[in-house]
């Protein structure tokens, strides 16, 4: 029972996510009855199934919640901004109620958001503070909405064992007469004799229509978790609500019978001339007899498998295929080796036919564990919602290249370096709507994420129209910190780049969202921390733009294997820009260590002197150019030695403040090579 909480509990983050997808969503378009309905259903699925595992505080809460959100999917009450704020408040406190042995504290806070729910209730529906507010579930036709419905037909066909996987067919049920009007047949066809009957097996069918305005979509994601241990057909029956016109279902369930193609309704079949609502009595006979005949021949009934195209893995295991990935990888490095020095033509084509395995093995992990960034938008959404109130502000994120992917593991850590960066956009950047008005500005700040992929790495761009960097300003607090001296020719980009530095600010004041010395140097050093890079651009009164360029894995890359005196090195192919073969005379004429290559000068340093200080240099060496920021660095090494795919492992604790070098991996001859990290290389030794 354990596993299946712990997928309940999964699942409910997730209802958590979509539910704060959708306000935010209708926020923008409160008449949205598509957004209204969806969140409805979230919250109807999130009550149904917090009882089932027990969870009865998140169950009874969310239970008023939907009483909410009823009023306004059938009564036509336009959602404001105040709800929006209080449902977004409750989804936290929700959060807090996933306890499965709740504490007095939990009580308390279960009972203060039912009473905060029921005084929102009665702002909208007053006539429901005497009790009567169960009245809402009930799927009244005088309030639904009969416009845009759709009539559909379900079977639905539950295998016997479906029990085991902890699933109740009645809440797939349930789960549907929340989405619209329904008219259910159960069968019990499939029931054997009663010394036969097994009690944990599930001999029950259901055949229902339906009318409804979602989609088929919607419709089929119910089954979503079910799709494997039942069969289930959704046909379309017209595109109206004939739900009560039982000529139309009849007429439906005869073409079922004979197997026939059904012409699809739309304006339902001839009222009788009487023009009553009352039915002939041949006819009402003639329809129930046909709705009773579709039970009788369920069994021969056409039914199609659904088919997933996902399934649910728990991260745990796409990290240990990465690792098995990995290994495979450092297995085929050795293999090739072995092969290269046997000079065994049929080993040989083995080897070439495990390395083209080896590659499509490393491609197949690469898209299993890499997420679209789209996966931190709402997270970005809901702090902007949150501050633009708390600031007085009004803001909009807008996005491009969301569906641009990255590896888990940094998708999990860039959350927090974005959130900086936002919040720091939003309490020092957009200025206030009157500032802004009296700038020739919209009313409205905007907040721009861009993202997209760059050859072996990911360039995310988060930008606001704010004010800019006040670039006197930061020099001034730079010299009075030490940072630079006053005689210091700085560019204004690189005077901007300060901002990084441990503990600066500029903020005369502490508030809760900055003003305490701490933020862009916690950026920077997380963004590091995953082999990436952070810059920063701003121009007065116009914009600053942040970019971020980011490695897609961790733990597999491309690199470049060079040697330095005996030992090896692997430079990640996405921070290198150029290669040249150079006279290391030509090194040492030069002066501060910079060297003219192509009309530019390049700033280096000599891996050999810095390295394998006692050993000879070579007469020649290969110059490797790599980004820095905006700008470009030289590495002079002893020699480059082939493109190499590094798994890379961790150091541990054993290289104790030699951050130069974000892990190691092992060659095929078994020998280490570590893995440079080039900007902690420059910065420590330049």
């Amino acid at each position: 029972m354990n596993s299946f909480v712990e997928k309940f509990k999964v699942e409910v983050d997730e209802y958590f996510e979509r539910l704060e997808s959708r306000l935010l969503q209708l926020e923008q378009d409160p008449e949205n009855l598509q957004i209204i309905g969806e969140i409805f259903r979230i919250m109807h699925s999130m009550k149904g199934s917090g009882g089932m595992f027990g969870f009865d505080l998140l169950s009874d809460v969310t239970h008023d919640l939907e009483s909410l959100y009823e009023i306004f999917r059938s009564q036509g009450q336009i959602v404001d901004s105040e709800i929006i704020s209080f449902t977004l408040n409750s989804i936290d406190g929700l959060k807090n109620l996933m306890v499965e042995n709740p504490s007095d504290e939990h009580l308390l806070l279960a009972a203060k958001l039912k009473s905060d729910t029921q005084l929102q209730i009665a702002r909208f529906s007053p006539a429901n503070l005497d009790g009567e507010i169960g009245r809402l579930f009930s799927n009244n036709i005088e309030n639904s909405i009969e416009s845009n419905q759709i009539t559909y037909y379900i079977s639905f066909v539950p295998e016997e064992d479906i029990f085991s996987n902890g699933t109740n067919p009645l809440y797939i049920i349930d789960e549907l007469n929340a989405l619209g009007e329904c008219n259910i047949q159960v069968s019990f066809d499939r029931l054997p004799s009663l010394a036969e009957i097994d009690p944990v097996k599930c001999y029950t069918a259901w055949y229902l229509f339906i009318a409804t305005a979602e989609n088929i979509e919607t419709l089929q994601d119910v089954f979503i978790f079910v799709a494997n241990s039942a069969l289930i057909k959704i046909q379309k029956v017209s595109n109206e609500n004939v739900i009560h016109q039982e000529a139309v279902l009849a007429a439906f369930l005869n073409a079922e019978i004979n197997q026939e193609t059904w012409n699809l309704i739309e304006s339902g079949l001839p009222e009788p001339e009487t023009n009553t609502e009352i039915a002939r009595p041949e006819e009402k006979e003639i329809a129930g007899v046909l709705l009773k005949s579709s039970l009788e021949v369920s069994k021969n009934s056409g039914f199609t498998q659904t088919t997933v195209d996902s399934i649910r893995v728990d991260s745990g295991k796409i990290d240990h295929y990465m690792n098995l990935v990995s290994e495979f990888i450092t297995a085929q490095s050795r293999l090739e080796q072995i092969s290269s020095n046997l000079k065994n033509q049929e080993l040989e084509l083995i080897t070439e036919t495990f390395g083209k395995l080896n590659r499509q093995l490393r491609d197949n992990a690469f898209d299993m564990s890499l997420i679209p960034i789209e996966s931190l938008i709402v997270r970005l959404k809901r702090l902007i919602h949150d501050l633009s109130k708390s600031l007085d502000k009004e803001v909009v994120l807008r996005t491009e290249g969301m569906e641009t992917e990255l590896d888990k593991n940094i998708i999990e850590r860039l959350i927090e370096p974005l959130l900086h960066i936002i919040r720091n956009s939003l309490d020092h950047g957009i200025e206030s709507k009157n500032e802004r008005l009296g700038k020739q500005k919209d009313a409205v700040g905007v907040i721009s994420l861009k993202a997209s992929t760059i050859g072996s790495y990911v360039q995310i761009e988060v930008e606001d129209d704010g004010k800019g960097l006040n670039v006197e300003r930061i020099r001034e607090k730079a010299v009075a910190n030490g940072l630079i001296s006053v005689e210091a020719k700085m560019t204004d980009e690189e005077v901007c780049q300060l901002i990084f530095e441990p503990g600066f600010s500029t903020s005369e004041k502490v508030t809760d969202l900055s003003g305490r010395g701490v933020g862009m140097d916690v950026v920077k050093r997380s963004v590091q921390s995953m082999r990436g890079s952070v810059a920063l651009v701003s121009e007065k009164d116009r914009f600053t733009r942040f970019i971020i360029k980011l490695p897609l894995s961790l733990t597999i890359i491309d690199g470049l294997l060079i040697s330095i005196g005996d030992s090896y090195y692997i430079i990640p192919s996405s921070v290198i820009s150029k290669l040249y073969l150079l006279k290391a005379d030509l090194l040492k004429k030069e002066s501060n260590l910079v060297v003219e290559i192509d009309g530019s000068q390049i700033r280096y340093l000599n891996l050999h002197e810095e390295f394998d200080g006692d050993g000879k240099i070579p007469e020649e060496q290969f110059f490797v150019v790599v980004f820095y920021g905006n700008n470009f660095f030289g590495f002079a090494v002893d020699e480059v030695i082939r493109e190499y795919q590094a798994a890379i492992k961790p150091l541990g604790r054993m290289p104790k403040g030699q951050d130069i070098f974000s892990g190691a991996s092992i060659l095929g001859t078994g020998q280490l090579a570590l893995v440079i990290d080039t900007n902690k290389l420059i910065e420590k030794y330049s």
